[in-house]
């Protein structure tokens, strides 16, 4: 699944790229006479980081401040985690610039056969910039590295977890509390996006039909898919042609 995002945010970053007009930043590749220039490659690759820091965030189980993430993409050996190494230096933005080429280059080939043309494709797109429009921009507002959790907050935090799990007490103090730090940011930011989101949401008028139930219909729908595959395992096999 997250592949496939992050394949599908760099067809995006390659279209918008496609109909990008010159610069005067140093060029790395003519496809067809047409210049890529490294602004354009800059310009995906930032693009690019959101979603490669909304992994590691999913990974690490915290909030990671943008001023360490540059840091780590900088120098990925500063983690002191070899495996965090590992993956940082396959984020690096030379290994990024040969993907990002290929999807320059099947990004034309879309559009000369006609397949960025079809109903159900643009249909895709469409959902796909819209997510990643709205999630920039629900980022954006909850500014993360606003929210300050104090030493004395998170030791108070961290006594109280260790207190409900006696498994944390094997943790250092200290990676204790940074993790703990990073589990309060998060729970911070997850109530004030859904304050950002009621107050967005009362700025629209927003009706529902009260004809069609959408949870009755996907009920439905999955008990026709599963008297269906009864059906077929309950159907007799096929006989076995005579020789």
């Amino acid at each position: 699944m997250k592949k496939i995002r992050m394949t599908a945010l760099v067809s995006i970053l390659a279209l918008i790229a496609l109909a990008c007009g010159g610069d005067k930043s140093q060029w790395l590749w003519k496809i067809e006479g047409k210049s890529v220039s490294m602004k354009q490659l800059d310009e995906a690759y930032s693009g690019f980081g959101v979603l490669m820091k909304e992994q590691l965030q999913q990974r690490m189980g915290r909030f990671i401040p943008e001023e360490e993430f540059k840091q780590l993409l900088d120098d990925p050996d500063r983690s002191g985690n070899p495996q965090l190494a590992e993956m940082f230096k396959s984020f690096g933005k030379d290994l990024f610039s040969e993907q990002y080429k290929d999807m320059l280059i099947l990004n034309m080939e879309a559009q000369k056969d006609g397949y960025a043309r079809r109903p159900e494709v643009k249909a895709k797109l469409e959902f796909l910039q819209k997510y990643f429009l709205a999630n920039m921009y629900l980022f954006d507002l909850l500014k993360l590295q606003e929210i300050k959790i104090s030493d004395a907050e998170a030791y108070a935090a961290w006594e109280k977890a260790k207190r409900e799990d006696a498994r944390l007490k094997t943790i250092p103090v200290d990676q204790g509390l940074e993790m703990i730090k990073g589990r309060m940011v998060m729970a911070s930011a997850m109530e004030k996006q859904r304050s950002l989101l009621k107050n967005a949401t009362q700025k629209y008028r927003i009706e529902t039909n009260k004809d069609f139930d959408i949870a009755t219909y996907v009920k439905d729908q999955r008990e026709e898919a599963r008297k269906k595959r009864e059906a077929a395992a309950a159907a007799p096999a096929p006989e076995e042609p005579k020789k």
